[in-house]
């Protein structure tokens, strides 16, 4: 089971984002969400390509319960 952690747009560059996941950078293809992407905006990704733009309030809460579940030693299935 694979699971997406929302990512924050950080620098937009033609049709690809950088953007920062949990600390870490990553470029990302945007082109499948047109021009409707702006720096700031959270996605979601698969496979270096985002697939989904979210609400930043959406984004904090599951970024809070990721953390949450990570504290209370939860683990993502195998």
């Amino acid at each position: 089971m694979c699971i997406s952690v929302p990512g924050k747009v950080i620098l937009i560059k033609g049709k690809n984002a950088k953007i920062k996941q949990k600390g870490h950078l990553h470029w990302v293809d945007i082109s499948s969400l047109g021009d409707k992407i702006k720096k700031g905006d959270y996605l979601i990704v698969y496979q270096k390509a985002a697939i989904n733009k979210i609400s930043s309030k959406d984004a904090k809460e599951i970024l809070k319960l990721m953390d949450s579940a990570s504290d209370a030693g939860i683990k993502s299935p195998d």
